[in-house]
């Protein structure tokens, strides 16, 4: 029996489509100007007798200062427990032997100063005549964390939340395989996934704090409204009894490129449109000669400024996106290049063509003078914008001593930038960009796309992974029974459930049931009025924030913003909403249905039934084989951003008067949500004026 959940995902959609979707004017070229004059201060280094490198750099302009602590180590391979790093860092603030979280944030607040903490290090700002206080706050969460329990538990729940939100993302998917498949056997090639979140307890935390987080190999960058003497007094009260300790050193090999390209493959099926990742490692370092001009390469190419060339082709001139773009990201370890875009489907091959159409363009093409001087002024002007951050400052300062750095090499930066030449973009692309070892990572619809993608790989084959960069074997589904049809599964299911004579005696069905999102309270009530009559009202912490009707003919929608009519592919979900049992009126309600398959489903094997509307959109139903109840739906929806498929899972069947109802409903796609059903009431005479 089909439910009423996907009225809280249209809620959902609407709730957040505004903000998700809020687009950027690209309509406007920017043009050349002069760079602007800056001074980066004098940074002064010092270093207490326990190891740490203090680094200082004055600004009296304003009244403050900020603290930013690094803690410098190798990566390491965390195993079966991947996750666990990040963590560290992360939950530093959640608590002291000395402080409760609720503690330490009142304390933050009270003198009006930030504190942060992430993986291996601490950032804050603080005005200068509460510096004593923020640092009493700031060793106190670097020497004495105490990783409650209860806390780990809350971020694992979290990162696991966003794991299977992210299982329907193609962004996410592409850059996790990615990310896996250009970093082979190096730490960086781990990907976090929900089972490596649940391996993870405090003791992995623990052990990691206490075996890495030392003085000896940290950097404390203190710039703003303070003396050399005084931060030297300050370091020393407050991060001088932190004490050294030897740190395990890790050397990995760097990732080996491909021999020719590889094409991989993730399907996501019915998907109308496809994400493109191009990617593999890159052995650049910040501070190297090329660094400065290979930085404007790839502005040029995909930085996504009006005049990028991936823009200007597959946007401006294709059509095919929305955006195109190219990171080249610098690394001590393992540096990276990515291309990618999110194309309509048909496209996909001719997108794929000019990504590597451009990418070979930078290294057989000199960039005329023109560009290249749009694209200096451009780099000039991010630049500039970027010392507004006192992080920045920081990171500067931090990178000039850690990377041995001139150390003027900031304060010339733009000089240099200013002196590169087409033949110094010329030759770096040359040495960065590389169509021939690339990893082509598409995900997409498998049916339609996988042959026209293999003549991008060097072999003359597409590699099929899962989600997580898994190799997948041909599909090993169970064979369907001889004779067994689409109208099988739906026989057994409405057997399964009661049967077609007690379903028939429903003549109206209230459904209340309720989540949690955002940590405000949902509810939602369904009203369902045989033959076709349908009202949902979504009320958040007891205030009603949209209703929904049909009353047989007429869809409403009303809200915060007044009423809208519902029409096209919206009401004719409705019509089928509106049926208290619409798996008996397929033919009727003009829908058709086949059995694809039998596949795994939470490692069971569950009927795939395909359900295509009268306006061709698609859909899948899977029953369990054994029982032949309904386990999961799933649907692809598309966006001027791209598609994500939102699924709902159904468990916990309960009996009402002789049916059964599943009283569980977890969805996941852009938003996930586990919905309870409180209650369920059949055939109580409900009132026309409802609908």
């Amino acid at each position: 029996m089909k439910k009423h959940i996907s009225i809280i995902l249209l809620f959902t959609i609407i709730l957040f489509t505004n903000s998700l979707f809020a687009q950027l004017d690209r309509s406007i070229q920017p043009k050349p100007g002069p760079a602007p004059e800056f001074k980066i201060g004098e940074s002064k280094l010092f270093t207490l007798d326990n190891g740490l490198k203090v680094i200082v750099v004055e600004n009296h302009k304003t009244p403050r200062v900020s603290y930013q602590l690094s803690v410098d180590v190798d990566p390491i391979m965390e195993k079966n427990a991947i996750g666990y790093v990040e963590m560290v860092g992360n939950l530093m603030k959640t608590g002291t032997t000395n402080k409760t979280k609720a503690e330490i944030d009142e304390a933050i607040d009270f003198i009006g100063s930030d504190l942060d903490t992430y993986q291996n290090g601490i950032y804050g700002l603080t005005l200068t005549k509460y510096r004593h206080e923020f640092l009493a706050i700031m060793s106190d969460v670097l020497l004495n964390p105490l990783y409650p329990e209860e806390e780990v538990e809350k971020s694992k729940k979290q990162q696991i939340s966003n794991l299977i939100s992210s299982k329907t993302n193609p962004k996410i998917i592409a850059n996790r395989v990615g990310q896996k498949l250009r970093n082979g056997n190096h730490p960086f090639g781990e990907i976090i996934t929900e089972a490596t979140i649940e391996n993870i307890t405090r003791a992995h935390l623990v052990k990691y704090y206490n075996t890495y987080y030392k003085p000896n190999t940290s950097y404390l960058v203190i710039i703003g409204d303070i003396s050399l003497k005084d931060a030297k007094k300050d370091a020393k009260k407050y991060f001088g009894s932190w004490e050294k300790g030897d740190v395990p050193a890790h050397e990995y090999q760097f990732p080996n490129k491909n021999i020719g390209t590889r094409v991989v493959f993730i399907n996501k099926e019915d998907a109308v449109q496809s994400y493109i990742n191009i990617t593999y490692p890159v052995n650049l370092k910040t501070g190297d000669s090329d660094a400065i001009p290979a930085n404007l390469a790839n502005d040029i190419l995909g930085s996504g400024a009006f005049s990028a060339r991936l823009l200007s082709n597959l946007r401006e001139d294709k059509g095919y996106t929305y955006g195109a773009f190219s990171r080249l990201s610098k690394s001590s370890n393992v540096g990276s290049f990515r291309a990618f875009a999110q194309v309509k489907s048909e496209v996909t091959e001719d997108a794929v063509n000019q990504f590597i159409i451009e990418m070979d363009r930078m290294k057989n093409e000199l960039v005329d003078n023109e560009t290249l001087d749009l694209f200096k002024t451009i780099h000039t002007g991010r630049f500039a914008r970027s010392l507004e951050s006192p992080q920045t400052l920081a990171r500067f300062a931090f990178s000039t001593i850690k990377y041995e750095l001139p150390s003027n090499y900031y304060q010339t930066y733009l000089e240099v930038l200013d002196a590169v030449t087409s033949e110094q973009i010329q030759t770096v692309s040359k040495k960065y960009i590389d169509t021939d070892q690339a990893i082509i990572i598409v995900v997409g619809d498998k049916a339609t796309l996988l042959e026209s993608l293999k003549k991008f790989s060097s072999t003359g084959e597409v590699e099929i992974c899962d989600i997580y960069g898994n190799p997948v074997k041909e599909e090993n589904t169970t064979a369907i029974p001889d004779g067994f049809t689409a109208e099988s599964v739906i026989e057994k299911f409405i057997d399964a459930i009661g049967g077609k004579e007690n379903i028939e005696k429903i003549q109206d069905v209230t459904i209340v049931a309720s989540t949690k999102m955002n940590g405000m309270d949902i509810k939602q009530t369904i009203y369902k009025k045989a033959p076709n009559k349908y009202a949902s009202i979504t009320s958040m912490n007891g205030n009603v924030l949209m209703k929904q009707s049909y009353d047989g003919a007429r869809g409403l929608m009303k809200g915060f913003q007044g009423e809208k009519e519902i029409t096209g592919d919206e009401l004719e979900a409705l019509k089928v909403e509106a049926i208290v049992s619409p798996e008996l009126k397929y033919e009727e309600l003009g829908i058709k249905v086949s059995l694809e398959a039998i596949e795994k489903v939470n490692e069971k094997d569950a009927y795939k039934l395909k359900l295509v509307s009268q306006s061709g959109q698609k859909s899948y139903d899977y029953y369990d084989v054994n029982s032949g109840l309904k386990v999961q739906s799933k649907q692809t929806i598309s966006n001027p951003k791209g598609d994500f498929t939102q699924t709902f899972n159904f468990s916990d069947y309960q009996e009402i008067n002789g049916v059964k109802f599943p009283y569980v409903l977890r969805i996941s796609g852009m938003q996930n949500l586990e919905l309870k059903v409180d209650s369920i009431n059949i055939n109580t005479d409900l009132s026309d004026d409802l609908f």
